[in-house]
């Protein structure tokens, strides 16, 4: 073999960090000898290809992973589905393959290789994997990392997908596992689905396949109202999913359907048709794999999440969605004071009161050109929004927030617009147990500011 790939990223993987290839061959001692790497797209479409000479130790080390970014545009927008929404932004597969090139002698023309056999020219078409998986985000901490690759295996477990197993995860692409929500709030929580470790060879058995979600909705005292309800996961089963079993549509996988995103939040579940949400006092929700029978298997749970529903008087909550380190979508309301602050920056110039540029035979009296005049206001409006006092979970996952570069608030008049957070202050509070809790005011402007006035 002419190329040998010694390290390579796992999939699923996050786009946004490093993601190492360490290749050897044995033509390093050819003239003009250069390792040629090619990513390509979900449809095996050439993006992007990169060149590099062996270092001194006769390998080459290629990260590809700042190069993948560039083909990422926005996380998907599917803050308002009512079902099971495949990915369509925020996961991509790509194909990286290695091949080389050089030459008989130091003035020669190169040829390219296919780095498989030796002397075979042709196309790059060594690969350590069929395809990998990214999502769009980023491991929080270099120092967390216990390697170069993404830990997937915290957010994603392939089970036995023809057999009732029992087995508990909290998989789903958050780190909310409790939320406090009012009607009216729309909300997702999204999971890596199937086969995503790399390979063509689809499996027929063992998956991540989160069939369903099941609702169920609680009273004040605890007491659950009426029955279970479900949505299905309809990308990859189709209509009727519950006449399909894993091993009839496992074939069915593809970029879309490995990531997915489910309708969680009471404004959802209102549009999806689901009863019982308003008389509610919280609902939970547990993410299932499909039994043999093909009908939800409660037992064998992806996650459970559970959505505390809180009373409104008199105010309206901010609500913001942010793109997490997932690179989908977490939420949370702001339900204390919302400030709004207008600065104005104003252009003027001085006039004389006589004009000198009349075009009569005489000057009028006229006192609007006495003194200063405005001529452009730009006018930028600061907004504040406050939180309610956080336990140090809540505290530490809203700080994502501050750190996205995708932020969103919902404006009931005209749907979700995008914010710019500008800065964030914490309070604490402890007592005499050195318990703490926490309160955040976010500063923040609308990316989309208001007009000028001239």
């Amino acid at each position: 073999m002419a190329i040998t790939i010694q390290q390579l990223p796992t999939s699923p993987n996050l786009v946004n960090n490093d993601l190492l290839y360490v290749c050897t061959s044995t033509k390093t001692s050819e003239a003009q000898m250069q390792f040629v790497c090619d990513i390509k797209d979900v449809n095996n479409t050439l993006i992007q290809r990169i060149k590099q000479q062996p270092n001194p130790s006769n390998k080459a080390v290629f990260n590809v992973g700042q190069i993948m970014t560039g083909y990422f545009s926005n996380a998907d927008r599917i803050w308002e589905t009512s079902v099971v929404a495949p990915n369509t932004g925020s996961g991509l597969d790509f194909n990286v393959v290695f091949g080389e090139e050089y030459a008989d002698s130091v003035s020669s023309s190169v040829e390219l290789y296919d780095g498989i056999q030796n002397a075979t020219t042709g196309s790059p078409a060594l690969s350590g994997s069929d395809y990998l998986f990214n999502l769009y985000g980023v491991n929080e901490s270099p120092f967390d990392l216990l390697s170069w690759n993404w830990n997937s295996g915290s957010k994603y477990d392939e089970e036995d997908a023809s057999d009732d197993v029992t087995f508990q995860h909290q998989n789903g692409l958050t780190a909310f596992n409790t939320q406090s929500v009012y009607l009216g709030d729309y909300g997702t929580i999204s999971f890596l689905n199937g086969n995503i470790n790399g390979s063509d060879t689809l499996v027929t058995q063992s998956a991540q396949n989160v069939f369903a979600a099941i609702y169920k909705f609680y009273d004040s005292a605890g007491s659950q109202i009426g029955s279970d309800q479900e949505i299905f996961n309809e990308t990859i089963y189709g209509a009727n999913p519950t006449t399909k079993i894993w091993s009839q549509v496992y074939t069915s996988q593809s970029q879309a359907t490995r990531l997915v995103h489910f309708p969680v939040g009471p404004q959802n579940l209102v549009d999806a048709g689901i009863s019982n949400v308003t008389s509610s006092a919280y609902y939970e929700i547990n993410f299932v794999q499909q039994a043999t029978d093909a009908q939800p298997l409660e037992s064998g749970s992806f996650g459970q999440y559970r959505f505390n529903i809180g009373e409104c008087s008199g105010f309206t909550p901010q609500r913001f969605a942010w793109k997490n380190i997932y690179g989908v979508w977490d939420y949370y309301n702001f339900t204390k004071a919302k400030n709004v602050q207008s600065s104005i920056d104003r252009k003027e110039y001085t006039q004389t009161f006589v004009d000198y540029s009349t075009t009569t035979d005489s000057v009028p009296y006229d006192i609007a050109r006495r003194g200063r005049v405005n001529h452009y206001n730009d006018i930028t409006k600061q907004r504040q929004a406050n939180s309610d006092w956080l336990t140090q979970t809540d505290a530490d996952n809203l700080r994502e927030m501050f750190f996205s570069a995708d932020v969103y608030l919902y404006e009931p008049s005209y749907g979700w617009v995008p914010v710019v957070i500008t800065d964030a202050s914490i309070t604490e509070k402890t007592n005499d147990l050195s318990q703490k809790v926490f309160q955040y005011s976010v500063n923040y402007n609308m990316a989309v500011g208001q007009y000028s006035r001239q």
